[in-house]
């Protein structure tokens, strides 16, 4: 029965209509690299993800599953496993466009969503990667596709409103 749930989580997804948008990733404090302030000249679908707090939030959560609680905490907590982890569950990320040798890393972050997901009784779809030809976009940019659809006007105006349909629909 359990395969036959997974089974349908996996076809649900193979139909649901992806938009693709671009997400400004600069909140990821372990990565200084992503931290370049160059935007495309194009805005209209793009999302930034420092105005999705639940994006944080999730990525520490997941974070502490593995954290022994009885030592110190690192001065960085999370992985970037984590905050990908933390962009499926919030963001419902079915496809993620990366160079070819975040594999790994992508598999670990289906993990450790999964293993979030199911401990919280959440519902999970894994992400897949659409190998990256973009090499000229800027490192903060992250191209993403979602069954949340950009508002189209603007950075700041995509995010308060992606926001406001993640604060929604989890009410």
């Amino acid at each position: 029965m359990k395969t036959a749930i997974q089974t349908a989580n996996i076809n649900n997804a193979d139909t649901a209509v992806l938009h693709r948008c671009h997400m400004i990733v600069d909140g990821n404090i372990h990565r200084p690299d992503l931290c370049i302030a160059t935007l495309p000249a194009d805005s209209n679908n793009l999302i930034s993800e420092a105005l999705l707090p639940q994006v944080r939030s999730t990525a520490t959560l997941i974070a502490a599953m593995r954290h022994d609680f009885n030592h110190a905490s690192p001065d960085v907590f999370t992985e970037e496993a984590d905050w990908f982890a933390a962009r499926i569950i919030v963001l419902g990320v079915r496809r993620f466009h990366l160079d070819i040798t975040l594999t790994p890393m992508l598999q670990t972050a289906n993990r450790r969503a999964e293993a979030f997901a199911r401990a919280r009784g959440l519902p999970f779809t894994p992400a897949e990667m659409r190998m990256s030809l973009h090499a000229g976009r800027p490192a903060n940019l992250l191209i993403i596709e979602t069954e949340h659809q950009p508002s189209q006007n603007g950075i700041i105006a995509n995010s308060l409103a992606l926001a406001q349909k993640l604060t929604s629909a989890h009410r």
